[in-house]
């Protein structure tokens, strides 16, 4: 899941943010944002991972030489943030391409012919949205606070 925010509510903030801060200070502050931002993503995400009981009958193999040495749910992958212009974006958990120890998880996610889709990816991204609001006003107010006022 990559993390892109749209800020609903926050446009006068926004604005008056952009207007007091040079590109750079835009981009740092949406790098933090994103760092901010990483964790609470995958704290929700970790919890909507389903978990087995039995760890030995978890991933491809159920018990061969070919399984997972750990929960999903306790290996959510976390990327490094990615800047691009004043822009800030992190990717957090599966992607369909993955090919990880704990690649299974797209198909819990995204589904098969076998099983419908659990979708948790999406139902993180709009649970953890108020969160991730918050975190960006209260670094734009920072930032604002310390400029400005």
């Amino acid at each position: 899941m990559k993390i892109e925010m749209e800020f609903q509510g926050l446009q006068e903030l926004v604005k008056a943010f952009e207007a007091a801060a040079s590109d750079e200070e835009i981009k740092e502050t949406n790098k933090r944002i994103v760092e901010k931002s990483e964790p609470v993503v995958k704290r929700i995400m970790s919890g909507k991972v389903p978990k087995s009981a039995d760890i030995s009958k978890s991933g491809r193999g159920f018990g061969t030489k070919s399984s997972v040495s750990g929960h999903a749910a306790d290996n959510v992958p976390v990327g490094k943030v990615k800047l691009k212009e004043t822009t800030a974006s992190a990717e957090v958990g599966w992607e369909k391409s993955d090919k990880s120890e704990h690649f299974y998880v797209k198909f819990i996610n995204w589904g098969t012919i076998y099983q419908p889709p659990r979708e948790f990816i999406y139902e993180t991204g709009r649970e953890a949205d108020g969160e991730l609001q918050k975190i960006a006003e209260q670094e734009y107010q920072a930032f604002l606070d310390k400029t400005v006022g």
